[in-house]
């Protein structure tokens, strides 16, 4: 097969699912070119560690174009601002337009600060390593001032709120000198499972923490939140953790309707148009599948396989979800969740990192000498503080005890 003859594929976005796609296409019969804003591909799941401390900027960054590159393709750092189904191509911001054979959606979700009157302008959201960054930095500032009172107000508390409520206390339980409002949609904390609201709030309850649950946002201002009973809550730092909704480009490629996710076939395929695919966030999936990375992933790789089956003019494979549980943290317990129940253990942190680092050093497998030294530096730091957090779980007897919560 000539280079000319190669099938051009176009992917939006370079996250999980994205880069997985990438890596598992070979230049040798794919053109493939990666579009994404962001010139680093960035470890989300463990951004609210940022704010403890406990991990660095850097240690959740790897260089996009270094990725992409390796795998022998091309990355363009842009936005896709139209999709033509119809001439198969794609607009970007620059105005500049490019063909696909095929092409491959993997552009996550977008956050519902937008739609909340000051949000925007005023709290901290957590979609990126610099926005974590930057609320770890508001938090300690407020932390150090001589005030009366810090008022700090956290908004979502579903897994994203609670693992950045949990470093938060991680990083000040010691001399807590916040007032901190947790604000939550839903009536009870992670309603899924029987026990574990009133457990979440055992963890924290020595701390000036408030729970204001089944209460929405109305607006946000500078120094208060209010909400919609008509409460007014004083806040110096607002953190925004509240929910997601899908990207407009969805519906407005016709894939899917308003404010929805782009149904997809079982192979991964739009259900509107045959060359678009969709995995990760994006994509609705015929059975209820969870928005983590786990699932993206795999996701990704089976569009790459069933794009060489195509090539191939063979039978294209089904996409079947593993039942993987999901891994939470709370500060210094950590939480595995599945279907039908959860439990809760000091030593399953200690798990999440090491399911973290496999993950994370795997995309960046050395080539060269320098990068062995790059991923020993990595490995000897996962290595000591997993073995801090397992020292901890077996000298302090408290924390040998193992909660169980059952599905609602």
């Amino acid at each position: 097969m000539t280079l000319a003859s190669r099938k051009h594929i176009l992917i939006i976005g370079g996250n999980f699912a994205g880069l997985s796609t990438a890596r598992a296409l070979s230049n040798k019969y794919f053109d493939v070119t990666v579009i994404d804003p962001s010139p680093d591909f960035e470890w989300l799941p463990h951004i609210h560690e940022l704010i403890s401390r406990h991990k660095k900027a850097d240690q959740l960054r790897h260089n996009r174009q270094l990725l992409i590159e390796r795998a022998g393709h091309t990355f363009l750092q842009e936005t896709v601002t139209v999709i033509d189904k119809t001439q198969q191509r794609v607009q970007l911001s620059s105005g500049q337009w490019l063909a696909y054979d095929d092409l491959v959606i993997t552009i996550g979700n977008m956050s519902l600060i937008d739609k909340i009157k000051g949000a925007r302008q005023y709290a901290l959201p957590f979609g990126s390593v610099n926005e974590a960054e930057r609320a770890a930095l508001q938090l300690q500032r407020l932390d150090s001032l001589s005030l009366p009172e810090r008022p700090v107000v956290l908004v979502g508390a579903s897994i994203e709120g609670l693992e950045v409520l949990g470093e938060i206390i991680r990083r000040y339980r010691r001399q807590w000198r916040f007032q901190l409002h947790v604000i939550e949609a839903q009536e009870t904390i992670m309603p899924q499972f029987q026990g574990m609201s009133d457990y979440l709030r055992e963890l924290s309850s020595e701390l000036d923490i408030q729970w204001h649950t089944g209460r929405q946002v109305k607006e946000v201002t500078k120094d208060s939140v209010i909400l919609d009973n008509g409460d007014i809550l004083s806040s110096r730092v607002t953190l925004w953790c509240a929910g997601a909704i899908p990207h407009p480009l969805l519906s407005e490629a016709g894939l899917a309707p308003e404010r929805q996710y782009a149904p997809v076939n079982a192979n991964l395929q739009s259900l509107v148009d045959a060359h678009i695919w969709l995995a990760g966030d994006a994509a609705a999936f015929p059975k209820n599948l969870e928005k983590q990375a786990y699932h993206a992933l795999p996701m990704g790789a089976l569009i790459a396989k069933n794009l060489n089956r195509a090539r191939q003019q063979r039978d294209l494979n089904d996409f079947k979800p593993l039942p993987i549980p999901s891994l939470m943290s709370f500060g210094d317990v950590g939480f595995l969740l599945f279907k039908s129940h959860a439990i809760a253990s000091p030593s399953l942190i200690a798990a999440k990192e090491g399911v973290f680092q496999a993950n994370f050093n795997f995309l960046k497998l050395p080539r060269q000498v320098s990068e062995w030294h790059d991923l020993k530096d990595s490995l000897t730091f996962s290595a000591i503080n997993m073995g801090k957090l397992a020292k901890s779980t077996w000298t302090d007897r408290k924390l040998l005890h193992t909660r169980h919560f059952q599905a609602r």
